[in-house]
């Protein structure tokens, strides 16, 4: 568990620069395993989709305040 920990804190800062910087990173790594490697995409999913989700939170709230202020 030690090992994937210590892959994780590799990689986990490169999720934000994007896929193909991840992706070249990973594959320079030696020893990784399948597992890791899937959940690096489960985490990457998960943080586009908070993001995402996080935007159109944003967007709503800037919507409803534009009106209350028209109001």
């Amino acid at each position: 568990m030690k090992f994937k920990y210590a892959e994780w804190r590799e990689v986990e800062p490169r999720l934000d620069e994007g896929v193909d910087e991840l992706i070249i990173h990973i594959e320079a790594m030696t020893g990784i395993s399948e597992e890791s490697l899937l959940i690096y995409r489960e985490v990457k999913e998960i943080k586009i989709r908070y993001k995402q989700q996080k935007d159109e939170i944003q967007a709503k709230i800037d919507a409803l305040n534009k009106e209350k202020a028209r109001v």
